[in-house]
């Protein structure tokens, strides 16, 4: 049990550093893109890693808590598999070519925030990435 009231806490500032890195322009969010351009993190795991991780973890916790037969087993069960769904959905998302959804893309939201988009929300010819830059 004292490691699913751990892990609550660390998981909600894994979700915490992810919102703040997608949405925000504020210091935390500033250092968390830093961390991530410092550690090389592909642009998959930034948007859709991070978020499963700290999603799984969370739930997760709840598990343990539950473990000590606070909740049903039906709810047990539930927990469970939405975990594993989590983890299933991001891993197969990690490595499929689908591409990541623009509400989740810390590069879009940032280009967003900043009025880097045309009137479509593609990238401006001037602030375009090129290919040996991804």
């Amino acid at each position: 049990m004292i490691w699913g009231i751990i892990g609550i806490p660390f998981s909600l500032a894994i979700l915490a550093m992810w919102y703040c890195e997608t949405y925000t322009d504020s210091q935390f969010g500033q250092n968390a893109r830093f961390i991530s351009s410092a550690t090389r993190m592909n642009d998959k795991y930034q948007s859709i890693g991070t978020l499963a991780t700290g999603s799984a973890f969370l739930v997760g916790s709840f598990v343990t808590i539950g473990n000590d037969g606070r909740f049903p087993q039906f709810v047990q069960l539930t927990l469970i598999a939405i975990t594993l769904a989590i983890f299933i959905i991001g891993v197969v998302w990690y490595f499929s070519p689908i591409p990541v959804p623009r509400w989740i893309d810390p590069r879009y939201q940032y280009m967003k925030r900043h009025r880097m988009l045309d009137e479509n929300g593609d990238p401006l010819p001037q602030f375009e990435l090129s290919e040996e830059e991804d």
